[in-house]
């Protein structure tokens, strides 16, 4: 039995009508764990709840370097914020427990949107949003930090992390990112 009605029709991100007719609701399949209903403006295609965009389903290791190291790469539709969108980050990491800094950063481009240290810890949250202020290239994070980035195009969320000590360990064991 379908979830929705037969007037709603499925597409993909990349082949969506470019015409978002007021009023028209889609399904898009390929965003979102099970797709993602979205309503015309008369203008722009606009979601019509949050959406769980990504969820970690392993777990990342870092260990054996002191540089800072690429842990995952989430790559984020253009267009998909909106001009008044979030996209809100909870992460959860296991670390070696001891005094020695292990630093965790989640970027975008060249700007680092979010970062955290921790230490005499074996287990943090890493949690960060970062806000579109009415436009697709102006943003703030959730420590009030403004950014210019262009979200009408596809960018990358990368997530790294960096050990004070090539003997410790750092492990991403999950993370959800959601579109609000």
């Amino acid at each position: 039995m379908p979830l929705y009605s037969k007037q709603i029709q499925d597409y993909t991100w990349a082949n969506k009508p470019s015409v978002a007719q007021l009023g028209q609701i889609i399904c898009v399949t390929d965003i979102g764990e099970n797709g993602s209903l979205w309503r015309g403006d008369g203008t722009d295609w606009k979601r019509m709840s949050h959406i769980t965009y990504y969820s970690l389903s392993g777990t990342v290791s870092l260990t054996g370097t002191t540089t800072e190291t690429t842990l995952l790469t989430i790559p984020i539709k253009g267009g998909l914020m909106g001009l008044g969108g979030r996209l809100n980050a909870a992460s959860f990491f296991s670390l070696t427990n001891n005094a020695n800094v292990k630093t965790l950063r989640a970027k975008i481009g060249a700007n680092t949107i979010a970062s955290a240290t921790s230490i005499n810890q074996n287990v943090t949250g890493f949690h960060f949003w970062l806000l579109n202020l009415n436009s697709n290239t102006s943003q703030r994070n959730n420590n009030a930090t403004s950014f210019a980035i262009d979200t009408s195009v596809d960018f990358d969320l990368v997530i790294t992390g960096q050990l004070a000590n090539a003997a410790d360990t750092l492990i991403l064991s999950a993370l959800t990112l959601e579109a609000l």
